[in-house]
């Protein structure tokens, strides 16, 4: 229902009238300025609250602090004016020490240390390579140094489906595996993989997490340059941060690659042609070993969630929450990889909630509430959620105490229709939301499972009842045109207004709301009849910087996991696309409809699995 079916009540407004000279018009003319005054003053002080929300917005989606990267100064400055205002309005620093500020510590990628190198030793000869000129790290193990024998592997792929697998008979435990970059037959049109379409055996990470379930010390990837002979010339592409996953590997540039076949007497064009004719295994050792050593440094960072209280007349507290960090000047999750490097403002995402966050804070800090309200601006939710993990793991008021948790993320575009996550996690939420649908001009959907990845998510795994407010996604979403300009200021209004009769109503309810467990349901109480695009239903893990996208959480109930798809697994096919980083994939995700059917590709210990999801609806 659009806004235009209701109007605001109109107050009439009764004349006045005169009777020249006399003391009783004179008594009423006083008596109507007075009024006349108090409405006005009412008017102005009500608009300068109102004010103070877009007073809010432009400045935490100002260029002024960079789009709000975690670890970075502007989120430093963020957090400041965050606290500042907390105090302003009547708020009691709710953090540690009796501050407003609860610090944690995240890892914001790891670098190399001092001590990285690789040496071959070939005989009495020892011959070391430098990092970055001769070679770049990919992954690390949990040694600093390994050492091993050096074992030539083929392209490193097992592909069962195809009868091909080049670690047929090859034992390579405690050993260091060399393999060729991109698969067999790459310049063929009746190849046994796809040709010149490279499939997820080609991948770094097929031929890394291979070799790791076989017991590998370390992965030496070697350029083809039987296929592009340009790579002989060109040193290893860097620039990526080095993951942990249990085993060392790096890529050599070209010249080494073909240094080291040449060494052991193999000639790389011959050893190709043999693979791609017969498709059969080329392994062999190579008569002489390596070291290879990875000093990986994790870089650490200190950010803070924020915390305002005020208290009520219980002991019990209601948590409004809302993300204040955003992607700075764009990331590997910027949904406009060609625009990195622009500030990524974030007005939506989440400056809107924060400001939000702040003007509700101002309202109530007027008021006396029944129950106490724990107003909490979090960090690191881009980086998956991690400022409100932390709260939920270390409170500054126990979690018993907490009765329900109100999330606010992207409030700030609605085309008329309300999002509401959560309504299934206590009983008393849809009555509650229902009531105030009667009265409200935004039109309520309801999910009454856990949707939507945001910070609502830590206190659910707590079973503490929550409800998430969400306004939709839109095509400005995680790219540097998500501007304070292209809020709507009256639907955001309207929003914060069922915010805050939400929040009245679950502080007088007299016993707290009981948590009911909706991890497993996925039924809709739809009011409003259409869905907001198809959904998989994966969390992805926001710190993975090697190809293709890493689930760090499947939901329950989802098309992923009826699919078959577990935390932990690495997609790198999508509906036949090939999937290198999170903008691939919700490109590719963005061509489908709620009810399509797809074939998704990941990588599970090493395995190429193939599953196929039947998408739902977004909502």
């Amino acid at each position: 229902m659009s806004s235009e079916g209701k109007h605001p009540h109109r107050r009439k407004v009764k004349t006045v009238k005169s009777f020249a000279g006399s003391a009783t018009s004179s008594f009423f003319l006083r008596k109507a300025g007075l009024i006349f005054f108090l409405i006005v003053t009412s008017i102005v002080g009500y608009a300068r609250s109102s004010d103070s929300f877009l007073e809010h917005l432009r400045y935490l989606a100002s260029d002024e602090l960079k789009g709000r990267k975690n670890g970075s100064l502007g989120l430093e400055q963020a957090a400041s004016y965050i606290a500042g205002h907390f105090q302003k309005y009547g708020l009691l620093p709710a953090g540690d020490g009796q501050t407003y500020f609860q610090e944690f510590e995240l890892t914001m990628g790891r670098r190399l240390g001092p001590e990285n190198g690789i040496a071959l030793e070939t005989g009495t000869d020892q011959i070391h390579l430098k990092v970055e000129s001769d070679y770049v790290p990919l992954t690390s193990g949990p040694e600093t140094t390994v050492q091993g024998p050096l074992v030539f592997a083929g392209f490193g792929i097992s592909a069962p489906e195809l009868n091909y697998d080049d670690y047929r008979g090859l034992d390579v435990r405690r050993k260091i595996v060399l393999v060729f970059e991109h698969e067999p037959q790459e310049q063929s049109k009746e190849s046994l993989f796809r040709g010149r379409e490279l499939t997820p055996y080609a991948t770094d990470l097929h031929k890394i997490l291979n070799a790791k379930s076989r017991g590998a010390a370390a992965v030496l990837l070697l350029p083809d340059s039987f296929n592009h002979p340009e790579s002989r010339e060109t040193g290893p592409a860097g620039g990526r941060q080095v993951e942990d996953i249990g085993i060392h590997s790096v890529k050599l540039a070209g010249k080494w690659g073909e240094w080291l076949l040449h060494r052991s007497g193999r000639d790389p064009v011959e050893i190709a042609g043999w693979i791609n004719s017969h498709l059969t295994p080329y392994s062999f050792g190579l008569g002489f070993g390596a070291t290879v050593s990875m000093d990986v440094v994790k870089v650490r960072r200190t950010i803070k969630n924020v915390l305002g209280l005020k208290p009520g007349q219980t002991e019990k507290v209601i948590i409004i929450g809302a993300h204040y960090d955003h992607l700075g000047l764009g990331d590997k999750t910027s949904l406009a990889p060609e625009l990195i490097g622009e500030v990524h403002n974030g007005a939506d995402d989440n400056a809107s909630g924060t400001a939000g966050l702040l003007r509700l804070a101002q309202d109530f800090g007027r008021t006396s509430p029944h129950r106490g309200l724990l107003f909490i601006a979090f960090a690191g939710e881009e980086l998956g959620l991690l400022g409100s993990r932390y709260y939920a793991q270390h409170p500054t008021i126990a979690l018993e105490k907490t009765m329900a948790m109100i999330n606010m993320d992207m409030i700030g575009r609605s085309d008329g229709d309300l999002l509401v996550g959560g309504v299934g996690t206590a009983a008393e939420f849809k009555g509650i939301l229902d009531d105030l649908q009667k009265t409200s001009v935004l039109q309520f959907t309801y999910s009454n499972s856990l949707r939507g990845s945001s910070d609502h998510l830590s206190f659910s795994v707590k079973k503490i009842p929550v409800l998430f407010f969400f306004s939709g996604l839109h095509s400005d979403y995680h790219r540097p045109s998500d501007d304070w300009e292209r809020i709507d200021l009256v639907r955001t209004k309207q929003v914060l207004e069922v915010v805050h009769s939400t929040i009245d109503q679950l502080a007088a309810l007299e016993q707290p709301p009981h948590y009911v467990d909706v991890g497993r349901q996925d039924h809709l109480a739809r009011s409003a009849g259409r869905g907001h695009g198809p959904r998989l239903g994966s969390f992805p893990d926001m710190s993975w910087e090697l190809d293709g996208v890493r689930f760090e959480g499947i939901l329950a109930g989802s098309p992923a996991e009826k699919a078959g798809l577990r935390a932990g697994d690495i997609l790198v096919g999508f509906d036949g696309r090939k999937v290198k980083s999170l903008y691939d994939f919700t490109t590719a995700l963005g061509t489908k409809v709620p009810g399509d059917k797809v074939e998704v590709v990941v990588l599970r210990d090493g395995q190429i699995m193939r599953m196929t999801v039947h998408l739902d609806a977004r909502h």
